[in-house]
C-alpha cells in the first residue's frame, strides 16, 4: 500500500514539474518506458524499480525528459521518506548515542540530497541539461553520507537504512535516465 502512495505521489510530482515543459524539449530522444529502463538499469533489480516508477508516471509522448523528470519526482519522495523516518527514530528518545547521532546526521544529508533533486527537477523541467550532474551528484553524495553514519554506528538493521537505500537506488536511476541529455 505505501509503494502505491510513492508512486502515485511521485506521479502527482512529475505532473506538476512538467506542466512548464509543454511540448518535448528539442532534440531529446523518445522511447518506450523498457528501453529507457534498460538503459538506466544495472541489473534486474534495478529495471524493475525503473519500470515502476516510469510505469506510475501519466501517460507521454515517451521523451527522456519525461522519464528523468519523474525518477527525479520518485527520488525526491524518497528522500522526504527517509527524513520523516529518521526524525521519527530521533523522536522516540530510545536510539543510543551513536545511532542518534547518525540519525541526527542523516536528517540533514536528506535535507541535502531532497535540495539538490528538487533543482535538477526545475532543471529538467526548463530543458536546462548543463548542471544536472552537478545536482544529482550532489544528492547521491549526502546520501551515501548517511548511509556511511549508519553503517559506522551500527544502524544498518534499521528502518531508515533500508530507506536510504531505496532513496540511493531512486536517486541512481534517476541519473542514468538522464545521463544522456548532460553530453
Amino acid at each position: 500500500m505505501k509503494k502505491a502512495v510513492v508512486l502515485v505521489l511521485a506521479a502527482s510530482l512529475a505532473a506538476a514539474s512538467l506542466s512548464g515543459i509543454g511540448d518535448a524539449c528539442a532534440g531529446v530522444p523518445s522511447m518506450p518506458i523498457d528501453t529507457a529502463c534498460r538503459a538506466a538499469s544495472t541489473g534486474p533489480a534495478m529495471y524493475s524499480l525503473c519500470m515502476s516508477i516510469l510505469q506510475s508516471l501519466p501517460p507521454s509522448g515517451g521523451d527522456l525528459v519525461t522519464y528523468a523528470v519523474g525518477a527525479a519526482g520518485a527520488a525526491a519522495l524518497s528522500c522526504d521518506t527517509a527524513t520523516r523516518a529518521g526524525e521519527g527514530m530521533l523522536g522516540d528518545g530510545s536510539l543510543p548515542g551513536e545511532l542518534r547521532d547518525a540519525c541526527s546526521g542523516c536528517v540533514a544529508d536528506y535535507g541535502n540530497a531532497r535540495q539538490a533533486i528538487s533543482g535538477v527537477a526545475d532543471q529538467l523541467g526548463r530543458c536546462e541539461f548543463a548542471y544536472l550532474r552537478q545536482g544529482y551528484m550532489d544528492a547521491l553524495a549526502a546520501v551515501e553520507d548517511c548511509t556511511a553514519k549508519l553503517g559506522l554506528a551500527g544502524g544498518t538493521s534499521t528502518p531508515l537504512y533500508g530507506m536510504v537505500v531505496g532513496s540511493r537506488d531512486r536517486t541512481v536511476i534517476a541519473f542514468r535516465l538522464a545521463s544522456s541529455l548532460m553530453a
